[in-house]
């Protein structure tokens, strides 16, 4: 299957005719053949292709990069895995992925560049761990000075929710997908907004 029937058929797009898509599929047709690569490789590889023979847009840059790594953990058999995901009890927040096991949940957090957004992905992350204690968060970048960092601030205090954050281009990636790659993911259960013995109406 092509890149855009992998797409289409699982539902991480909706529709064909994206703009995203079609510049994702004219950049790889076929993702599954660069499956052997290490992920960093494989990010860097795609990302650095990407910006030379594509006309560059600032306005779909994040979700290529979030496709470059939804196809990553495809490629490596990572799955199930969700994509743009709500979480039950953690409102108005939408996370880039999220990995789900009968342990905990791993969301991540996609951002070319933090600046100042590894804020709100930490706040996120601090939603999220308030009401799954075990859940875990990792901020995925592309910019390896600002993921130091911010993994400074991790380290003294002033970061709380994120766990991680990691550079993509680096063997931390590869080291973070074989983690990944140890986990069994299931899909989430439903939940019920309550139980009760009995209900009196």
């Amino acid at each position: 299957m092509s890149t855009e029937e992998i797409f289409l058929d699982k539902e991480i797009v909706k529709g064909k005719n994206t703009k995203t898509l079609k510049v994702f599929s004219k950049l790889i047709p076929d993702f599954t053949v660069l499956g052997n690569l290490h992920p960093s490789e494989y990010i860097n590889k795609l990302w650095n292709k990407y910006q030379d023979e594509c006309d560059e847009d600032n306005s779909i840059n994040g979700k290529i990069f979030e496709y470059i790594l939804i196809s990553l953990l495809i490629n490596k058999n990572i799955m199930p895995h969700y994509v743009q995901a709500k979480v039950a009890f953690v409102p108005n927040v939408d996370f880039d992925l999220l990995i789900y096991s009968k342990e905990k949940m791993i969301a991540l957090s996609v951002k070319t560049s933090l600046r100042e957004r590894y804020k709100q992905a930490d706040l996120e992350a601090i939603a999220l761990k308030y009401v799954h204690r075990k859940a875990e968060n990792y901020l995925i970048t592309l910019n390896s000075s600002e993921a130091a960092s911010v993994n400074n601030k991790i380290e003294n205090g002033d970061v709380i929710g994120i766990d991680k954050v990691i550079d993509a281009n680096s063997k931390n990636m590869d080291d973070f997908i074989d983690m990944l790659q140890n986990i069994d993911c299931v899909k989430a259960g439903k939940v019920d907004i309550v139980n009760a013995m009995s209900i009196v109406d």
